[in-house]
């Protein structure tokens, strides 16, 4: 029976100290109890095994923030995001994998869900994203390209689609860009990126150019000629883009 129930209704407080406070309480306690298993460097993929790995506190805990993102209370997308990624980034035996299903899981849109459910459930998800990237647990050991691009798509499909949520996704996505550098396959999420997140080099937002920009910074080396042909010489805000940095910039004042 979990013994931090009285913690989760304060993260969904509209009061921001008390979510703060709920969320360093309630991740005490659980990396209290998680210290008292028994050491071990696995790493749980499944559900089965978060069940043998981690007190039932932390099992708990996971899925109840991971669900809570969806709730449509207040303050609990923000509560619920802050407890999720800090229990993330300080029990290392989660990973990659197992977040994302629970989370694809909690949050997943039906058609027979009203609207408003179904706009929670994208929220939820955003949030979840948002989360996972934030408590750095991606550039652990044993995260896969598969993961990754399952990341990258959802965060430019969400952004596509609704554009209440564009800005959020490309700030994620944008946060992502640090790591990318602790891959062996780093190249090959680079070219993903490119062809996912930035409409295969044709950049026609404001989102999409602060994300290649970013990328280009980061990464000299990448072939960036070949990936964003359209954009000429070394710099992106150079004179010779002038007008394309027009055209990207006045579509967003439309």
């Amino acid at each position: 029976m979990p013994t931090t129930l009285e913690f989760y209704w304060d993260l969904a407080s509209l009061d921001e100290s008390k979510r703060i406070e709920a969320a360093a309480q309630l991740i005490s306690a659980l990396c209290k109890f998680q210290a008292e298993m028994p050491a071990t460097t696995s790493v749980a993929t499944t559900e089965e095994e978060l069940n043998r790995i981690c007190a039932g506190d932390v099992t708990y805990g996971i899925k109840r923030l991971i669900k809570g993102l969806a709730s449509p209370r207040d303050g609990a997308r923000q509560g619920y995001s802050i407890a999720l990624s800090e229990l993330l980034a300080r029990v290392p035996c989660i990973s990659v994998k197992l977040v994302l299903d629970l989370l694809w899981r909690s949050t997943e849109a039906t058609k027979q869900m009203k609207g408003q459910e179904q706009r929670d459930m994208r929220f939820g998800r955003i949030f979840g994203l948002m989360a996972l990237v934030q408590s750095g647990i991606i550039t652990r050991a044993g995260t896969t390209a598969v993961e990754m691009r399952k990341i990258v798509m959802e965060l430019a499909a969400i952004g596509a689609k609704k554009s209440y949520l564009r800005e959020i996704s490309y700030v994620t996505l944008t946060s992502l860009v640090p790591m990318l550098g602790k891959f062996a396959f780093r190249d090959e999420l680079i070219t993903m990126f490119v062809a996912v997140a930035l409409d295969k080099g044709a950049i026609e937002t404001p989102d999409e150019l602060l994300l290649a920009m970013r990328l280009r910074r980061a990464y000299p080396g990448y072939d960036w000629y070949s990936a964003l042909p359209q954009w000429q010489g070394r710099h992106m805000l150079g004179a010779k883009n002038v007008g394309r940095l027009g055209s990207v910039l006045c579509e967003q004042s439309v």
